[in-house]
C-alpha cells in the first residue's frame, strides 16, 4: 500500500479473493491467501485517512503469484520508501508479476517497472500518466490490463474486476 492508498480500491481488490476463497460464509482462506506487505510495521494512512497496518515483512518475493501495489493521491511525494522499491525490483527479477491498481502503475511507472508493457490508467489520470512518462504505451479505455509480467487497473471498483479475473484463471 502506498501512503494515501485509495481504500475502496485496496478493499474490493481483497475482499474479492476472500469471496472466492471462502467456503460456507466463514471468511477462510482455502483457495486465495494475501498479506499486506511493508517495509515497517507502522500504520499506513489511505486517503481518507483510515489506516492499514502491515501484515507481514518483506519476505521471499518468489512466495506470491503476484504482488500488487495500491496507490492513491498522486499529489503525495514520495508514495513508497527506497525499501519498497527495491523490494519490487527484486521481485520483478524473481519474475513475481506485478500489478499496479489505481495510482500504483504511476508507483511501478516510476520505478522502471513498466517499461516495455502496455498501461492501463483511469481516465482522470491519463495525461498526467502520458506527461510523466511519455515512453510508455498507456490507455484509458479499459478498466485492467494484464500484459505478460505486468497489470494495471483504473481503480476504484474496477479493482474488483480485475480480481476477479485473477480469481478465474486461477481458482474457477
Amino acid at each position: 500500500l502506498s501512503r494515501s492508498f485509495t481504500l475502496s480500491a485496496f478493499a474490493m481488490f481483497i475482499d474479492t479473493l476472500r469471496l472466492a476463497s471462502d467456503e460456507a460464509d466463514r471468511s477462510g482462506r482455502r483457495f486465495a491467501d494475501w498479506q499486506v506487505l511493508g517495509s515497517t510495521r507502522h500504520l499506513i494512512t489511505s486517503s481518507c485517512g483510515v489506516q492499514v497496518a502491515p501484515t507481514s515483512d518483506f519476505v521471499d518475493p518468489a512466495e506470491f503469484d503476484y504482488i500488487v501495489v495500491v496507490g492513491g493521491l498522486l499529489n503525495r511525494e514520495a508514495p513508497i520508501d527506497s525499501d519498497t522499491v527495491a523490494y519490487l525490483k527484486k521481485a520483478s527479477a524473481k519474475k513475481v508479476p506485478l500489478i499496479g491498481v489505481c495510482t500504483g502503475t504511476f508507483i511501478l511507472a516510476e520505478a522502471g517497472l513498466m517499461d516495455n508493457h502496455q498501461v492501463c490508467v483511469s481516465w482522470l489520470h491519463h495525461d498526467a500518466f502520458r506527461e510523466r512518462f511519455p515512453d510508455l504505451d498507456v490507455r484509458a479505455d479499459r478498466i485492467f490490463n494484464l500484459d505478460r509480467s505486468r497489470g494495471s487497473c483504473a481503480g476504484g471498483s474496477s479493482a474488483a474486476d480485475l480480481a476477479a479475473f485473477i480469481v478465474r484463471r486461477h481458482i474457477s
